[in-house]
């Protein structure tokens, strides 16, 4: 075997495992319906430009790539292992892969410490078996790296059509929640840099990741699902550092019922703790704790827009009154406020509209149907963006904007490229286009009124610790 080390050491585990230039698939198959064809799959039709080196002693090629019958025939070290392979197994080749210098290998498969003590014992001598090269998982669907274009996974839960490449990480210890958020982040428009599944956490676990994440140029917002933190002082520590990087956080934590702690335990190997402890530490690091399972996509995608709000004034801009007063109910319960426009933004705001129904010095801003336009919304937008009445604007789509898309996109996506001040927007009707196409344009797009006002209320808060 041919030895790289000289410049894999230089790299670290976790780059080599997020960022492989060549992996492993020990186990493969030769067909992509099963489990352990999804990998070879997944990396080619991914666009993964690197070396991939399929095992298994059953076959001497698949599709034409040559397959190896052992660890030691491979051409090269492999930064990354993608293991397949049962428990009966997988301890030889992790002895092999750590041998020959792998930097990290991926332990698919469940029946380890979450299904209890005998399940523990073996996932104890998993972690010995791998020696010096850390491990991810077992019982996790792997990883994504969408900036580069690596997915290494055998789950079908991340094959997912139209993946958005952003700025917003989520590490999860549920491998299903992981596959959740990519396709709802996809849905939505939303893009994101990596997807991690953590699993069992026999050695690589969240805050490996976070610690990763931080000096990542790729990612600017860092989001966690969790069922629990096996290290808490580590991730105070860890925590405080992406505080002083300007990286934040943000958490939706399972365990606050009984039964949603019983459930964490039996998933993962999980011990949730008391709840209320949580709170107080995420408080006290300044992390983003969200209740709502929406907010865990929601809030980083206001949060990596990099907006500051400075105090809790708002302008809601609507050509429909009831969706304006929702939205400054909604709001006012998270305590934002809606004042009436000064009179020079009045004056301003008054200069675009001359009908009878539009009253300029009123908030929610209503500007009815009547003549509405893209040049009118957009005058509008950038009236109540430059005045120093407000200090964030929540245009809203109505229902005439099903049937004209570009009647509030557009002046929205115009006004964000010079924002000066937090603008997110509210979709009233049913409108999943719209919302994606804002989203994957940078502007945070929501269909609840309570997503508007946890966007905001985030961004509020980070604002004042920086």
């Amino acid at each position: 075997m041919a030895v790289n080390a000289g410049s894999a050491a230089r790299r670290s585990a976790v780059d080599r495992l997020l960022r492989p230039k060549s992996v492993a698939v020990i186990g493969a198959s030769s067909d992509p319906a099963k489990t352990a064809g999804r990998p070879l799959h997944f990396l080619r039709r991914h666009g993964f430009t690197g070396h991939i080196w399929p095992i298994n002693p059953r076959y001497e090629d698949i599709h034409g790539q040559r397959c190896y019958a052992s660890v030691a025939d491979l051409p090269g070290v492999p930064d990354t292992a993608i293991i397949l392979v049962g428990p009966a197994h997988a301890e030889q080749y992790l002895r092999d892969l750590d041998l020959v210098g792998c930097a990290a290998a991926i332990a698919i498969g469940g029946g380890y410490a979450e299904i209890g003590p005998e399940g523990a014992a073996r996932q104890d001598r998993l972690r010995v078996a791998a020696g010096d090269m850390r491990l991810l998982g077992p019982n996790t669907i792997g990883a994504v790296n969408l900036v580069d274009g690596i997915t290494l996974s055998a789950s079908g839960a991340l094959d997912v059509e139209n993946r958005q490449v952003g700025t917003i990480a989520m590490v999860s210890q549920s491998g299903g929640i992981l596959g959740s958020v990519l396709s709802r982040a996809a849905f939505r428009g939303v893009g994101l840099s990596h997807l991690v599944a953590t699993g069992n956490e026999a050695d690589l676990e969240v805050c490996d990741f976070i610690e990763y994440l931080i000096g990542d140029a790729a990612t600017s917002v860092i989001a966690l699902y969790l069922e629990t933190l096996r290290n808490p002082g580590r991730f105070r520590k860890i925590a405080a550092k992406a505080r002083r990087a300007g990286k934040p956080i943000v958490v939706y934590k399972v365990g606050r019922s009984e039964p949603g702690a019983r459930s964490a335990a039996s998933h993962t190997g999980a011990l949730s703790g008391e709840d209320r402890l949580y709170d107080g530490m995420f408080e006290q690091l300044g992390v983003i704790r969200v209740y709502s399972y929406s907010d865990l996509i929601d809030v980083p995608m206001a949060l990596s827009t990099g907006a500051k709000l400075t105090g809790k004034r708002l302008a809601i801009l609507t050509s429909t009154g009831g969706a304006g007063g929702l939205i400054a109910d909604v709001c006012g319960l998270a305590g934002f406020d809606a004042p009436p426009p000064g009179a020079k933004t009045a004056r301003r705001l008054g200069a675009l509209l001359h009908h009878d129904g539009f009253a300029a010095n009123r908030n929610p801003i209503d500007l009815t149907l009547a003549g509405i336009s893209p040049e009118i919304i957009k005058g509008a937008i950038d009236a109540l963006m430059e005045s120093h009445d407000f200090d964030a604007v929540i245009p809203i789509v109505g229902s005439s904007g099903v049937g004209r898309p570009d009647l509030v996109a557009v002046p929205v996506i115009e006004a964000f490229k010079t924002a000066g001040k937090p603008l997110v927007v509210y979709t009233s009707p049913s409108a999943p286009e719209i919302i994606r196409r804002l989203n994957a344009s940078g502007v945070p797009a929501f269909d609840t009124p309570e997503g508007c006002a946890a966007a905001l209320e985030a961004i509020f808060r980070l604002s004042r610790r920086s």
